[in-house]
C-alpha cells in the first residue's frame, strides 16, 4: 500500500466512527422511527408529517413540482387529462395545471389556513425575445381548516392577437403569505 493510501483508508475510517451530525430534521426522523419500532402507527405518522412540516417551512422559495398542458381543467390536486399536444389553434385558451410547494400560510381566523399567490405571466419567443411581461394576470386563494400541503393550479391564459409561431410561457407564482417566489415554463405552438 502507498502512504496516500493509508492515510485516505484511516481518514475514512475516522470519518465513518464518528457519529451523524444531529439536527432538528434528524431528531424527527429518529422519533417516527422509534414510533414504528413501538407499534404507535398514528404517532409514527404525525411525527412523519411534523417532519414534512419541517422540511417545508425549511425551504428558500416556491418550488414546482409537476407543470402539465391540460386537455380540460383540472378537478383536484393530481386529478387532470394531460393535453395530448403543445399545438393550439389561434384564439383558443391554453390550460396549464401546476403544483407549486413550500409556500406559507396565512391566518384568516376562526382557526383556518389560507394559501394565496399573485400570478405573473411572460410571453416570449423561443428565441427568448420578450413579447409581454404581465403582472398580477390573476390570483389563487385556498381556505382550509387544515394546513394543505397538496394545491393545484388551475390556470387558463387566452393570448389574443398572437400570431402563428412557437412561444415560451413562463409563469411566476408570488406567495402572499411569505416572501417565497416560484417559476415555470411552458412551450406551446400557435397555428391557423
Amino acid at each position: 500500500m502507498t502512504p496516500a493510501y493509508v492515510l485516505l483508508t484511516i481518514a475514512c475510517l475516522t470519518c465513518a466512527s464518528l457519529p451523524a451530525a444531529a439536527g432538528p430534521l434528524t431528531d424527527k426522523a429518529a422519533e417516527v422511527e422509534s414510533l414504528l419500532s413501538a407499534g404507535d402507527d398514528l404517532g409514527a405518522i404525525a411525527a412523519a408529517r411534523a417532519l414534512f412540516g419541517s422540511a417545508w417551512d425549511a425551504t428558500t422559495g416556491l418550488s414546482i413540482g409537476e407543470t402539465v398542458l391540460l386537455a380540460e381543467p383540472a378537478s383536484g390536486y393530481g386529478i387532470y387529462n394531460p393535453r395530448p399536444s403543445d399545438t393550439y389553434k389561434l384564439g383558443e385558451p391554453v390550460l396549464i395545471y401546476a403544483e407549486p410547494m413550500g409556500f406559507g400560510y396565512g391566518s384568516p381566523g376562526d382557526g383556518l389556513y389560507s394559501i394565496g399567490f399573485f400570478v405573473d405571466l411572460k410571453v416570449m419567443t423561443e428565441m427568448g425575445e420578450l413579447l409581454a411581461d404581465l403582472q398580477n394576470v390573476t390570483e389563487l386563494d385556498l381556505t382550509s381548516r387544515y394546513p394543505n400541503r397538496e394545491f393545484q393550479t388551475n390556470l387558463t391564459y387566452n393570448l389574443d392577437g398572437i400570431t402563428p409561431g412557437r412561444y415560451i410561457l413562463q409563469t411566476t407564482l408570488r406567495d402572499k403569505n411569505s416572501a417565497k417566489i416560484g417559476s415555470f415554463e411552458n412551450t406551446v405552438e400557435f397555428v391557423e
